[in-house]
């Protein structure tokens, strides 16, 4: 859970790390007496001086004018620690809360409250042209270097958009649907265009994930390596893939059954991955709340905020409620999301995964599987996409593949 001297090291972060553009709008937005952590203002104060007087704001001209050599240190730690300065309106906005707050609390007249009103007015009039002038700025610059991730599969892409920085995607389905066999397809597609990609597995070892995976791309019969009973072939199939083909992949997995957002945040500020998938939400430790719900709701924005500040998409796996399989049409819905209604409002796209004929198998074939679009910011929801889904070799494929 970060705390206001966490938005403070962030913003001041990007201070010490930015562009000149960027550094004008949070000279702007923020002033010395906002901060409560003594180096982080006195840092705001010299980079203000800098900054009106014409000259350069960076670490050396700050480090000049700071007496302590501990506090010369702190400022190059900034400078190293900086990632993105793409969520620096959510850290300003929590450094002016916090400080309003603080003011207001100690008012001891009407006409002091009116003059704390007046002066959060200032802030806020100015924000929104800000706001807009960088983001339109930013844009025109940096819009042809967005790294945009293909899923691999044409279909999905067209219905779903490439995944960039800072999307939040979900990826829900009850037990037995195929949400670990299609991040596991997503996973080699992706690695094959030669983009990283960090996996937190917190329900299967690395040992099981490594298995799926290589029965996946081998096409090995997924039962007969859990029976070793794999006949000469297919361990000569395995064994080049454990030695040969896996070690050449850029794909990282982690298996911490306790594994917090914070955790995760510290192992990617430091990783140079491309995409994140995390298997799955509900695993993940933390939350300071009593109930499942708001322990749920509390890790999706953190996992949100986190995406959106190392500037990777984040794909987390999630269940689903038990209550939809009562009903008589099982296709899944936004309100079947497991614990918390909030994972709809952080997520940027919310994905399922639904096997009809795990229900019906008379009427649906079992290789039948739909991967459907329920909700996006970028491109309309309600879509499905039907896919080929081959249950030996854990395979998700194109339909027309197989269809012709």
């Amino acid at each position: 859970m970060l705390l206001l001297k966490d938005y403070e090291q962030e913003i001041t972060s990007m201070l010490v790390a930015s562009k000149k553009d960027m550094q004008q709008v949070i000279l702007s937005q923020l002033s010395k007496k906002m901060f409560t952590t003594r180096l982080y203002a006195r840092i705001f104060d010299i980079a203000e001086l800098l900054f009106n007087s014409g000259k350069e704001v960076n670490v050396f001209n700050i480090a000049e004018k700071l007496s302590s050599n501990e506090d010369k240190k702190n400022v190059l730690f900034l400078q190293e620690s900086f990632i993105t300065n793409i969520n620096y309106k959510f850290y300003i906005g929590k450094i002016q809360e916090a400080y309003f707050d603080r003011v207001t609390q100690n008012a001891s007249s009407y006409s002091e409250i009116e003059k704390i009103q007046k002066e959060k007015e200032k802030y806020t009039d100015t924000s929104i042209l800000l706001d807009i002038t960088y983001q339109a700025d930013k844009l025109l610059v940096e819009d042809k270097n967005i790294k945009l991730i293909k899923t691999g599969y044409p279909s999905i892409d067209a219905k779903l958009g490439c995944m960039r920085g800072g999307d939040f995607i979900i990826l829900a389905g009850a037990p037995g649907m195929g949400k670990t066999c299609m991040m596991i397809n997503l996973i080699a597609n992706i690695a094959r265009q030669g983009l990283k990609v960090d996996v937190y597995s917190l329900e299967m070892s690395l040992q099981q994930l490594q298995n799926r995976f290589i029965c996946s791309q081998a096409k090995i019969d997924a039962s007969k390596l859990r029976t070793q009973s794999l006949s000469r072939y297919e361990k000569d199939i395995y064994q080049r893939y454990v030695y040969e083909v896996l070690p050449g992949l850029p794909i990282k997995i982690s298996a911490q059954y306790n594994i917090t957002v914070d955790k995760i945040k510290m192992l990617e500020k430091k990783s140079s991955s491309d995409i994140v998938f995390i298997d799955y939400l509900g695993l993940i430790s933390g939350g300071n709340t009593k109930t499942s719900y708001e322990r749920i709701s509390e890790i999706s924005r953190e996992l949100k905020l986190t995406a959106m500040e190392l500037n990777k998409p984040f794909f987390v796996l999630h269940q689903l409620n038990r209550g939809y399989s009562d009903r008589q049409d099982k296709r899944p819905r936004l309100s079947d999301l497991r614990d918390s209604g909030k994972i709809e409002q952080d997520a940027d796209t919310v994905c399922f995964i639904h096997r009809p004929a795990y229900f019906e198998p008379d009427k649906y074939r079992d290789f039948d599987l739909r991967f459907i679009v329920e909700k996006s910011r970028h491109t309309e929801g309600g879509k499905t996409i039907e896919l080929y889904y081959d249950s030996i070799t854990q395979t998700v494929k194109e339909r027309f593949h197989y269809e012709r």
